[in-house]
């Protein structure tokens, strides 16, 4: 039994180490709609994420919001960090606005081990000129 926990944990720490913890992602189809108020042009929808592992209040591994890497030990699962990523790529892709920027936090406690948990925080915005 404590060798398959300990393979498990292994398995989940190498996966945590070679995945990235924090992505941007573009949408830029609007189908003909208008997504923005008034006389805007429409860049695109821009929607960011940081997400990490806690123990209890320590960040374990979080995401690097300039690489998308892993961060050790760094507390980058935050809005500030979140709508700065939004509005960076906002920036980058041409856009003078971002509107309906709008975020979300999730906290969840991993089973077995109730002292470590799972956090992220996501925003999405539409960039706009």
């Amino acid at each position: 039994m404590k060798t398959s926990i300990a393979a498990v944990a292994a398995v989940l720490a190498l996966a945590l180490v070679f995945t990235g913890c924090a992505t941007v992602q573009v949408g830029t189809t609007f189908n003909g709609q208008q997504i923005t108020e008034g006389n805007a042009t429409p860049v695109a929808h821009v929607n960011g994420k940081v997400w990490g592992i806690y123990l209890l209040n320590i960040p374990i591994i979080s995401g690097d919001p300039e690489t998308g890497a892993p961060a050790m030990f760094t507390d980058t699962v935050n809005v500030d960090t979140v709508a700065a990523m939004v509005t960076a790529k906002s920036k980058e892709m041409g856009g003078t606005k971002t509107t309906s920027l709008v975020s979300g936090r999730t906290s969840v406690w991993l089973a077995p081990f109730l002292i470590f948990f799972y956090e992220s925080v996501e925003a999405s915005g539409n960039a706009t000129r």
